[in-house]
């Protein structure tokens, strides 16, 4: 089927990325001024209306969101941010160089990130690949967020623990046992935090409740079923069943697995001799749960928001929520056919009534999401769509629509140039072919950077 066939498409991908020397270009001239991606008007309604959102109200927060609705609101937001960023952002400023070994990724980044103090991590960020060639002007730096915030979830380093289809992350309580681990979940939240503050975007998504405490919002037992959701029904069932006729035989302590071997947790003090009855299941539903979702993993927590803040300054963020910050850190989950169709341009001879275009458009419509992310990643260098959709897209130089571009040589595979969002397209002469070429393109030429 598909699945394996893609796999052995990313086992060759990975051995030709291991051989891959990238060739050495002519520097391009560096961009004239630090930009934040994002800081740019959004489609539709509420963008006329400016907001002071630091001075509105909890009332007049409801009475906008009632007004413009959900998504319209958060626009505003959203620009009430960039336009808070972008003076955050002085013209001029000086970049801070990061050079960093592709296969030794999480650590390289980690030292040089605990080198940056304070006013360091305010300046802009300049990645450099050892052993390859290619100057960043953005479209580097984009790369490794990506690379690094997927590198920070790898199970290897079992700082994470991946939950369900999705891929949402959770804080792993036994990465307490690794040394160095508050270090590394303080780096991990300045990485989200640097993000943010450059309008960049990370490629993990995590738990809504470690979204909430970094904007210190309170998490609730509610926040479970994200995380765990057979624990949470577990705990659902205890609050609406009489559990003195039960007979559970349970006390205010709960046995958790810490690498292989199973300890007892007191979820209060002197709890392993408190027997759990009808009276008080409502607190330990609550201990349990809160157990789960944050005092199990406070330290981590503590040291990830830490992180955070020390890159981006906490008030901007008071009126969010936390799916907003994942929205604003992540860009949009879900991509849209008929958004990425509208603002994408033709070049070079190509025209959207050509077959070679029409043919394209209809295989990226019949792929599922992951095979859309990989191609978007291909062309783009990251498979998130800006929040604002694809009339948003950045190149290295501002704003850069996705083009396509047509090139003769129908022997060679399709192209891209990550720097300008630009796929090299030949005429083939088939939509078999066509199909076989991007698939092929694409799996093989995983996270190289197109340069020219």
């Amino acid at each position: 089927g598909m699945g394996s066939g893609i796999d052995r498409h990313m086992a060759q991908a990975r051995r030709l990325e291991a051989q891959a020397r990238l060739p050495a270009v002519t520097p391009s001239p560096p961009a004239q001024h630090y930009f934040v991606p994002r800081a740019v008007q959004f489609p539709g309604k509420g963008e006329d209306q400016v907001i002071e959102l630091a001075e509105i109200s909890v009332e007049e927060d409801i009475e906008l969101q009632k007004k413009h609705g959900r998504e319209g609101y958060f626009k505003m937001k959203l620009s009430w941010l960039d336009r808070e960023l972008a003076k955050l952002h002085p013209p001029g400023a000086r970049a801070v160089r990061l050079e960093v070994d592709r296969s030794n990724l999480f650590h390289d980044s980690f030292r040089a990130f605990s080198r940056l103090s304070g006013d360091k991590l305010r300046q802009p960020l300049q990645v450099k690949f050892k052993k390859e060639e290619g100057r960043d002007d953005g479209g580097l730096t984009r790369h490794w967020f990506m690379l690094i915030s997927r590198e920070v979830v790898n199970p290897e380093y079992a700082m994470f623990v991946s939950l369900g289809k999705d891929h949402t992350y959770h804080i792993n309580s036994a990465s307490m046992h690794q040394p160095h681990y508050l270090e590394y979940f303080r780096f991990i939240g300045r990485v989200w935090g640097k993000a943010a503050f450059d309008g960049f975007l990370v490629e993990s998504h995590l738990t809504s409740s470690v979204y909430k405490y970094l904007l210190g919002i309170q998490v609730c037992d509610e926040d479970l079923h994200h995380v765990d959701g057979a624990y949470h029904n577990s705990l659902q069932w205890m609050l609406n069943n009489d559990i003195d006729a039960a007979k559970l035989d349970m006390t205010f302590s709960i046995d958790e697995d810490v690498l292989g071997s199973i300890t007892t947790v007191e979820l209060k003090e002197g709890g392993s001799n408190i027997a759990v009855t009808n009276e008080n299941k409502d607190e330990y539903v609550r201990l349990a749960a809160m157990r789960r979702l944050v005092t199990g993993i406070q330290p981590q927590l503590d040291a990830m928001r830490k992180g955070f803040r020390e890159a981006f300054p906490e008030a901007l963020l008071e009126k969010f929520s936390e799916s907003e910050l994942e929205l604003v850190l992540c860009g949009l989950p879900c991509i849209d056919v008929q958004d990425w169709r509208r603002y994408s341009e033709y070049r070079a001879g190509f025209t959207e009534d050509d077959d070679t275009i029409r043919w394209f458009w209809e295989i990226v419509n019949d792929w599922d999401q992951g095979m859309r992310a990989r191609l978007l990643q291909f062309v783009t260098g990251t498979s998130k769509v800006p929040t604002g959709g694809f009339a948003e897209l950045y190149g290295a130089t501002g704003p850069k629509r996705f083009q396509i571009i047509r090139v003769f040589d129908t022997t060679r595979l399709p192209q891209a140039n990550t720097c300008f969002n630009e796929l090299l397209l030949p005429p083939y002469h088939s939509k078999e072919t066509l199909a076989d070429m991007l698939v092929m393109s694409i799996l093989d030429g995983g996270d190289h950077f197109g340069l020219r």
